[in-house]
């Protein structure tokens, strides 16, 4: 520690008049282990707060002073030692709501009582123990709920109106939420590893509790190491943006999880929901297993989502509740979610997914289980249903019972087992069976009076399929050959890492320099580019560690590089948005003499990493540039080595990551958001083993500003991007995982190229959960060879207008037959959908590829153009009415001369089938009556 020493009387005597001194130190030592150091400036039993882990006294005041602390000092993390916390009092607070009158609206307050309020920019951390790997024990950090046992507002609602900016601003009536909440989570917080107990709750006589986590608005709430141990309800979210659950354990007595107007995109990510939680959690009272399973069977839901614009929902575990997840509309309105689903798995409850309606973009689950009890249901369709629903890869136990009232479900590589009477009891609408296994020999499907249609493929027990057919019309086609069978969904793809990245070191450097604070407007004035590297440099030389920058505005105007065995952080331990404060890096560099082409602003070593912090490029639209035309800088980050890592970094610039120009082998990306002009992220390089996660790139980013402006720049890209960004780019990479990242806004979503660097072409890869909205091309493969294979499971790709001529949710190749597409290079997406405003639907110009599964709600015309390659399009529904005659692109599959081929196997179409084929015979499939093949 005595060079690190050296190295801050250094720092501390070039400040001229700054008068200010570095702190060294090491990171908080938990009880508990933890994915990265624990760094705080504000520790609730701190004597200035006064919190005490201590039977019968009342930390609300405590806590609340800690938590204005951290807010008043522009945000940071409020740490909680490992004890018992105990909360007897609440505070009321006031909520303005745009309420009905007859047919006029007014304002009305209504009073709601809550315990803590965490303001933007603050985050409440504790010393978690997981209970999984302490035989269910309820250990370290417990807060003890002991108030609002029966309160009578625990979930109160008022009907009210409100604008939907999602559909210009249309006036809509719904309920809002001035229920009464434990935590107040407002935009830009996070509640992260503490346990939540309720001791006066009693399972022979269970009384209501209001929500235990709230998020009343606004976007970037995080839950993260969270056990709710016996929560009545359990996190709240309405209307937001943003939320972010994961690695979180609870048992909840009614609502686990609810969800209201959710826009773009809510993540749910390794949650667990069972009542073993409370049984096993070893604290006093805590009741046995069959105690808490009877009652959470008769009465509880674990997951609700109402609506929610595009959530991603992954290795979500429900057991043991009378309903495990439950889908549909708005109270007081029709709006309804889409949603993704991967390795979802729910068990042993009454019903396992109940879907009451879903909008028509449909929801997609992937590689998951659904499971209902004896006399139960695995899923049911209520009668509201009438869109779209995929299962690819989905072991149902139980039967599935439809009552909608139209649309399509589909079914491909599924299995179905333990029903009694039948495994599909369908009583209307289509459904569509590919390559699916039945345990039993019979009764597999039960068709009711108003079925349209069911069509299968390869599918029943031992190759029979036993139908009991009580249509009055139902049109039913089956087909077993061997000439439609393919490759089923890949199973167990590994989608986070093993051991999340931190430096080797717990020793902390924190850095005191130049640095505009405060809920103005102010920019910082002065260059710290030199300082900031020789405190970097001296945790180097002292072995490795954290340089922590405290919350406030610092001017980078040079470049700095990260050293090996070092991370460079700021107060975020959770992801956040531009608009949430903290620490911000700002900058008007634009890479000196070599212009976008010089160094990057922040260069990270092998091993080094930057996280928790803002970076916004101050001179994108400024000195003649404007949002119409940008100014070019280099990446604001550049990988330089393996094992380097970006966590919770949000940024505002030209060009965001690179990953390409180095071999970054074992990079790990997670949770890198902001907005973009030409740039987010870009791979390659022959880097091996990398991970990019949960990517979030939207205009909004760059235009809702913080309390006060605070000095960063309002730029509107939107447009823009739409014609000039590459969001995602993949070259010469191998062993990639690229999981749940989403972009809006851009010319190409995602984007795979041969390299500049190593001059490979893409080999093999797995995109699970791809997001690509407000895109010109969703997905472009524009180089690739023989050996090139491109997975892609639960993708969403979506045009809107933009100024471009033509769109389409999928180019492969760039122009017919190229030969920078080798024809037998694949792309297969697995369980898909396509919305918005396309041209064309996709666009094959060369190679193979394959549609298993897809939900064409705008198919565009045509829907699928092959100009130059092989298609295969499996299990899809296309939506779009096609009016009048199939002629030239008004279809829904074109073959030119310079195509090789199209299959089309297990189909629905709205309009009846449709193509324009001008190679006779080379359109051909199930789909196909003999006359045409």
């Amino acid at each position: 520690m005595a060079i690190i020493a050296m190295f801050i009387t250094n720092i501390a005597n070039a400040q001229v008049g700054a008068n200010r001194q570095q702190a060294n130190q090491r990171s908080i030592k938990t009880v508990y282990p933890t994915k990265d150091w624990v760094i705080s400036d504000f520790v609730v039993t701190d004597p200035r707060f006064g919190a005490k882990a201590e039977p019968g006294f009342d930390n609300r005041s405590a806590f609340q002073a800690a938590i204005d602390a951290a807010y008043k000092n522009g945000g940071g993390v409020v740490y909680i030692p490992a004890g018992n916390y105990e909360f007897r009092s609440t505070q009321t607070a006031t909520r303005n709501v745009r309420v009905r009158q007859g047919t006029e609206q007014i304002t009305k307050d209504f009073n709601y009582q809550y315990v803590l309020n965490i303001p933007t920019s603050v985050q409440l951390r504790g010393d978690w123990a997981d209970p999984e790997l302490n035989k269910g024990k309820v250990l370290g950090t417990i807060l003890e709920v002991r108030v609002g046992k029966n309160a009578p507002n625990y979930n109160g609602t008022v009907e009210s109106w409100w604008n939907d900016t999602q559909a210009n601003n249309a006036l809509r009536t719904t309920y809002t939420s001035i229920a009464d909440r434990f935590i107040d989570m407002n935009s830009g917080t996070g509640v992260t590893n503490v346990s939540i107990w309720y001791p006066e709750q009693d399972i022979n006589d269970i009384k209501p509790y209001p929500w235990t986590l709230f998020q009343p608005g606004g976007d970037c709430v995080t839950i993260e190491h969270v056990t709710l141990v016996n929560a009545y309800n359990g996190f709240y979210s309405a209307p937001s943006e943003l939320h972010y659950v994961l690695n979180s354990y609870m048992t909840a007595l009614s609502t686990g999880i609810e969800v209201h107007v959710c826009t773009d995109i809510g993540r749910i990510e390794n949650v667990k929901i069972d009542p073993k939680y409370w049984a096993n959690s070893g604290l006093p009272g805590s009741p046995s297993l069959a105690k808490v399973a009877g009652y959470t069977k008769a009465n509880s839901t674990g997951f609700n989502m109402h609506r929610s614009d595009w959530e991603y929902v992954s290795d979500l575990y429900v057991s043991d509740y009378k309903t495990g997840m439950w889908v549909g509309r708005e109270p007081g309105f029709s709006d309804s979610p889409n949603a993704q689903f991967y390795e979802t798995h729910i068990k042993n409850c009454g019903t396992g997914l109940y879907v009451q309606a879903v909008n028509p973009y449909g929801l997609l689950i992937s590689n998951s289980t659904f499971g209902a009890e004896k006399d139960g249901k695995a899923v049911y369709f209520y009668n509201d249903f009438k869109t779209s629903v995929q299962f690819n890869g989905v072991d149902f136990t139980g039967p599935i019972v439809s009552d909608g009232s139209d649309g399509v479900i589909s079914f491909e590589s599924c299995t179905f087992s333990d029903y009694n009477e039948y495994a599909l009891k369908i009583n209307n609408g289509n459904v569509l069976l590919t390559q699916c296994d039945f345990k039993k020999p019979a009764g597999h499907v039960f068709l009711g009076s108003d079925v349209n249609m069911l069509k299968s493929v390869n599918s029943g027990y031992n190759g029979k399929l036993e139908i009991k057919n009580d249509s009055k019309s139902a049109k039913v086609e089956i087909n077993n050959s061997k000439e439609y069978l393919f490759d089923p969904i890949p199973k167990n793809v590994v989608t986070d890492i093993k051991v999340h990245p931190k430096p080797a070191s717990n020793k902390v450097l924190k850095a005191d320099l130049p640095r505009a604070t405060g809920f103005n407007n102010e920019q910082p004035a002065e260059d710290v580019s030199a300082q900031l590297q020789t405190a970097l440099n001296a945790v180097e030389a002292a072995g490795g560690g954290t340089l922590y920058l405290p919350a406030g505005r610092y001017l980078v105007n040079n470049p700095i590089k990260v050293p090996s065995g070092v991370e460079l952080r700021g107060t975020w331990d959770v992801q956040h948005h531009t608009q949430s404060g903290g620490v911000g890096i700002f900058t008007t560099y634009t890479g000196g003499a070599a212009g976008e082409k010089g160094p990057s602003l922040i260069q990270l070593g092998a091993d080094a990493g930057i996280r928790g912090l803002t970076i916004a490029q101050l001179n994108l639209a400024t000195d003649g540039f404007s949002t119409e035309n940008p100014r070019k800088t280099p990446f604001l980050i550049q990988g330089q080595g393996p094992n380097v890592y970006i966590v919770n970094v949000t940024a505002v610039g030209d060009k965001g990551i690179d990953l390409a120009s180095y071999n970054t082998s074992r990079h790990y990306v997670d949770y890198f958001a902001g907005v973009f002009a030409r740039a987010g992220i870009w791979v390659g390089g022959g880097a091996e083993g990398g991970f990019i996660r949960n990517m979030q790139l939207n205009p909004h980013y760059g235009s809702r500003l913080p309390q006060g402006g605070q000095g960063y720049p309002r730029v509107a890209l939107t447009r823009f991007i739409q014609s000039n960004c590459s969001a995602l780019k993949f070259a010469d990479i191998k062993s990639q995982t690229i999981f749940n990242n989403f972009v809006f806004g851009s010319f190409y979503g995602i984007h795979f190229l041969k390299d500049a660097i190593t001059g490979k072409n893409p080999g093999k890869m797995t995109v699970i959960g791809h997001g690509s909205d407000g895109c010109s091309y969703s997905l472009f493969v524009e180089d690739a060879d023989k050996n090139t294979k491109l997975i892609a499971i639960n993708s969403e790709l979506v045009n809107t207008r933009t100024a471009e001529p033509v769109r389409s949710y999928v180019l492969m190749g760039s122009e017919a037959n190229t030969n920078k597409v080798h024809p037998d290079a694949q792309l297969i997406l697995y369980n898909s959908a396509f919305w918005g405003s396309p041209t064309v639907g996709a666009i094959i110009n060369s190679g193979t590829m394959r549609f298993q599964q897809a939900n064409f709600q705008r198919s565009g015309a045509p829907g699928i153009d092959n100009r130059g390659g092989k298609a295969h399009v499996y299990s899809s529904y296309f939506a779009q009415r096609m009016p009048g005659e199939a002629t030239v692109d008004n279809v829904y599959a074109k073959l030119h001369a310079t195509g090789v081929s199209t299959e089309l196997t297990n189909n629905y179409y709205i309009s009846g089938f449709r193509e324009n084929n001008a190679k006779p015979g080379k359109i051909y499939g199930s789909d196909i009556v003999p006359d045409k093949k």
